[in-house]
């Protein structure tokens, strides 16, 4: 069964948290903390690969794994896991076409976080 591209239940639950709070700004601010983590993600990847620091670079594809799936981006939050196991296992060039090869994946969901 293919992953849902967003988890509206989910995303559901932090509009409530919004509306409890009275911030109608929790939701799209952590979407625009996620857009500016993708858009230096790759830089920065390749930056650690560069240094040899391996562990930095696994940390990142991690980090992001868990931003995703916080905010119900499901597919992406796979996409950075699988990103994350690669890097662990040593396998940059393959972490690194897997990030390249989900910049559509990347872009679909980034909308559909800022529509939601």
């Amino acid at each position: 069964m293919a992953t849902l591209l967003l988890d509206r239940e989910l995303i559901a639950e932090i509009r409530r948290i919004e509306q409890a709070t009275g911030r109608d700004d929790l939701f799209s601010g952590f979407v625009r903390s996620l857009e500016r983590s993708l858009a230096g993600f790759g830089t920065a990847f390749s930056d650690y690969i560069a240094r040899g620091d391996t562990s930095a670079a696994a940390r990142a594809a991690h980090t992001l794994k868990g931003g995703c799936r916080q905010l119900g981006a499901q597919a992406l939050g796979d996409l950075f896991a699988d990103i994350e196991r690669w890097a662990k296992a040593g396998d940059y060039a393959e972490a690194k076409r897997a990030f390249d090869g989900g910049a559509g994946l990347i872009t679909q969901s980034l909308e559909e976080l800022k529509r939601a």
